[in-house]
């Protein structure tokens, strides 16, 4: 796991790690081939459209807000090529970096991460960048979840419990970077809150 300290804190850069490395499948993939329901390294062009499919629904339950969920109006974590808006009450933790910004709930418990690095890989699929993400990130096996929408494209998903705290991670490939919004809750927050607040950021994630 590749981190990024700031100001004596640890956050966070999984998938760093990948885009150094240029994606590579001998260094990124997932050793169990079915841990995403499909092959670990596409080998032909009609492979990675396959491989790379249109999401239909929402199959996490958190990838695509819903109409009942309002979107997040609070402050704004913005870079170069991505901008989000977290929940009211919350605060911008770090902004000093140029590939990765964090915000905070009010007690500090809880983080949001949003980064865009380059992809030295330009032919990523959102299956490969899933894969690298749960084995750079520190993700158990079978955190990678059904592909979703971010900013109404195509995006992988990842969750599970990494360093005693639930994370979940949504990414794609747009425009030559890798775009990621990573969540990271303690316990204290129910399941359906945590949807709740995911779905109403998700729905403020603008990729100009």
């Amino acid at each position: 796991m590749v981190v990024v300290v700031f100001s004596g804190r640890v956050v966070c850069a999984h998938l760093l790690t990948c885009a150094l490395l240029g994606l590579s499948l001998t260094g990124c993939n997932d050793d169990d081939p079915k841990a995403d329901g499909g092959p670990s390294s596409p080998s032909s062009s009609a492979t990675r459209e396959e491989t790379n499919p249109t999401p239909s629904g929402d199959p996490s339950g958190s990838g695509s807000p819903t109409s009942d969920v309002p979107p997040a109006t609070g402050p704004r974590l913005s870079l170069k090529g991505a901008s989000l808006r977290m929940p009211e009450g919350w605060h911008v933790f770090n902004d000093e970096s140029q590939i990765a910004v964090v915000g905070e709930d009010p007690e500090d418990f809880h983080t949001i991460d949003l980064s865009v690095f380059p992809a030295l890989d330009q032919n990523a699929t959102i299956q490969e960048l899933a894969r690298a993400t749960q084995k750079t990130g520190g993700y158990p096996r079978g955190s990678i979840k059904p592909p979703t929408t971010l900013a109404g494209k195509p995006a992988f998903n990842v969750a599970g419990m990494v360093g005693g705290r639930y994370t979940e991670e949504f990414g794609l490939l747009h425009r030559g970077d890798i775009i990621a919004v990573e969540f990271a809750f303690y316990d204290g927050i129910s399941k359906a809150e945590r949807e709740r607040l995911m779905q109403s950021v998700l729905a403020t994630v603008e990729l100009p």
